[in-house]
């Protein structure tokens, strides 16, 4: 069930990258592990959970930077890029179940948007809170999907 919360600023670093639906796993099974990899060459080890924000979507392409939440002393570089997130009230929404799965979430939080008669102040955040290589059953991944508020 979607609710608001408070979120506080957040950075990571990011790959931009543009996708069609069909595209999407492929794409983030580049730019993943390659953020990971960037990082852990920087020598951080103080890394948060996987991300994707979408900036763009239309009914097949979509615009997004997909990376790795960093703390404040981090300065990606190289090919990375960083993203920051401002403070600010959110929609949430918990999704355990397949990435194929989550687009009734993302529906889910669209109309609890609408219901609640607030307007987004950017696109969908979906964070990871789940590794699928430490968990095999798929019904036990757990995603939280985000979408902040103006």
């Amino acid at each position: 069930m979607p609710e608001i919360v408070q979120l506080g600023a957040r950075r990571a670093a990011v790959i931009h990258a543009e996708a069609s639906t069909e595209e999407l796993p492929a794409t983030f099974a580049r730019i993943f592990p390659a953020v990971h990899a960037a990082l852990t060459e920087q020598g951080v080890t103080d890394m948060g959970h996987v991300i994707a924000v979408y900036h763009s979507m239309d009914a097949n392409q979509m615009t997004l930077s997909g990376g790795i939440e960093i703390g404040d002393g981090v300065e990606p570089s190289g090919e990375l890029e960083l993203l920051e997130m401002p403070a600010g009230d959110a929609v949430k929404a918990d999704h355990f179940g397949p990435y194929e799965e989550l687009g009734k979430t993302h529906e889910q939080v669209w109309q609890y948007v609408q219901e609640i008669g607030r307007a987004p102040s950017g696109g969908p955040i979906e964070r990871y809170i789940t590794d699928p290589e430490g968990e095999p059953d798929t019904s036990k991944w757990h995603t939280e999907i985000l979408l902040p508020l103006q």
